[in-house]
């Protein structure tokens, strides 16, 4: 298991860099295409229809991937009920759409959300075969399906409509597009059983199974969304835009890593969660890991919010540099807590997840009405704030139910701790020399690139227990071993 662990989370790393990588390329062009108005307009569409898809899955996935036993009756009978509930929601979004909209005072979201609800009906086929694939443990399948569907949707498709000069019909074409092309190609490599089947004793299996998972999603929904509802809500379309694409730069790399966590690390839990011991060492090391690479993002990310922001979006969206600074400080705490939510959700402790999400969603919602009547950048601070509480219970919850001790969760912390202070000090020297120097953007950026990627060069050569731990020193001596392995494969001689 190990050995297909380390295999998965490394593919599904890479394959989820890429994508990252490609979404903030393709972001920085259609910022320089469409309006901030064309963003906030999509996104406030979004909120309804991703809010509806909570329900069209009820818990499903996380119910295949999780059941000990898993035959095929299970299988047909999971499939059926997405189905159903697919097409229940799609005509629920399409009569609740024009209300939303009233409520949104965002008039074209009508339209927008009736046409994107048509992504529960493509999902629908899909579900099932990605949940048996991540069962497996293939989450690199599942990363690669999602990169293909990316290039396909918003690079084949959006941008192009974008020059068109479609606006936010370019973003929503795109996002059909991209939910087709997953969809398929995920069944046409797992073809579950597609004849219907509905049996009591099947049917309360798994929607009692799949329930607690459903309200805890739930609840996390409302945490995540609570903060652009109101601002759009509130403000505008053109604020929510802002707001919503510092958002989503701030968050690739909790994305990135809660999408390894939930294909790799949760199914992998799931098959030790009744050794406690295991789960034990297993928490105490992604800790030790996550440190490593969250505290360090977390400085860089506040540092260099200003030149991010202007590299990738560009001049008219100097708005966002502060609530992207505000955001990014608490990336930390985010990756932390994907780590503790693996924990829970493998132990099956549904009441301590379902505590945990409905505090932070109090926290989130509480927090944005309380400060968005005073901008953006209050409501950014609002959320960090509910961030680093929901992280400090969340990890508590974690910890006991593994039986880690406060002196061992902070023991896992030091080595982070020391290579983010370093990373900051090379970073914030690097910015000084540049203003000195009076560099542009993109020269300061590479002059930051230069010298960070030095010391990273240097770190991962000499692996210094002293700064890393040995867990991380450790890590980067099996990841450079199998890069050699990789690499220096013999090539088949010809005939």
């Amino acid at each position: 298991m190990k050995r297909s662990l380390a295999k998965g989370a490394s593919w599904t790393a890479i394959l989820q860099v890429s994508q990252r990588g490609l979404e903030i390329l393709f972001t920085a062009i259609l910022a320089r295409l469409l309006e901030p108005a064309d963003f906030g307009v999509v996104t406030a569409g979004l909120l309804l229809v991703q809010f509806a898809q909570l329900f069209v899955e009820i818990g499903i996935g996380a119910t295949v991937i999780q059941m000990p036993r898993l035959d095929l009756r299970d299988i047909r009978a999971a499939n059926t009920l997405v189905v159903l509930s697919a097409l229940f929601y799609f005509l629920v979004v399409e009569a609740l759409a024009p209300s939303f909209a009233a409520f949104m005072q965002i008039e074209q979201v009508t339209q927008v959300v009736r046409i994107l609800g048509f992504i529960f009906l493509i999902q629908a086929g899909g579900v099932v075969s990605e949940s048996l694939l991540l069962r497996r443990l293939e989450a690199r399948t599942v990363a690669a399906l999602q990169l293909g569907a990316k290039i396909g949707g918003t690079g084949l498709v959006g941008i192009p409509l974008a020059l068109l000069g479609w606006g936010y019909w370019a973003l929503v074409v795109a996002l059909l597009t991209e939910a087709f092309f997953r969809a398929v190609a995920a069944f046409a490599i797992v073809r579950p059983p597609v004849r219907p089947l509905l049996k009591r004793e099947l049917t309360n299996r798994l929607l009692r199974s799949g329930s607690g998972y459903s309200l805890s999603r739930l609840l996390n929904f409302a945490a995540t969304r609570a903060d652009n509802l109101l601002v759009g809500r509130y403000l505008s379309a053109a604020a929510l835009g802002l707001y919503s694409r510092a958002y989503a730069l701030m968050s690739a790399p909790a994305d990135l890593y809660g999408t390894v966590a939930d294909r790799v690390v949760f199914p992998a839990m799931a098959l030790i969660q009744d050794d406690r011991t295991r789960l034990h060492r297993a928490f105490l090391e992604g800790t030790e890991l996550t440190a490593l690479v969250g505290i360090s993002a977390s400085a860089l990310l506040y540092l260099l919010s200003n030149q991010i922001i202007d590299l990738v979006l560009g001049d008219k969206w100097h708005a966002v540099i502060v609530p992207f600074g505000i955001l990014a400080a608490a990336t930390y705490f985010r990756l932390g807590a994907k780590v503790a939510g693996s924990v829970q959700r493998a132990r099956r402790a549904l009441r301590a997840m379902i505590f945990t999400q409905a505090l932070y969603a109090l926290l989130v919602v509480g927090g944005c009405l309380a400060s968005y009547r005073y901008g953006i950048v209050w409501v950014s601070a609002a959320v960090s704030a509910s961030v680093v509480i929901f992280y400090i219970v969340i990890i508590t919850s974690a910890a006991r139910l593994v039986d880690a001790s406060t002196s061992q969760f902070a023991k896992a912390h030091l080595p982070g701790i020391k290579l983010g202070l370093l990373s900051a000090t090379l970073c914030w020297v690097t910015l000084r020399l540049g203003d000195y120097l009076r560099l542009d953007t993109l020269p300061m950026l590479i002059l930051e690139g230069c010298i960070l990627g030095t010391a990273a060069l240097g770190i991962s050569l000499l692996r210094p227990a002293w700064l890393i731990g040995k867990l991380g020193s450790a890590s980067l001596g099996a990841i450079q071993a199998r890069a050699v392995v990789l690499f220096s494969r013999p090539k088949p001689l010809g005939d």
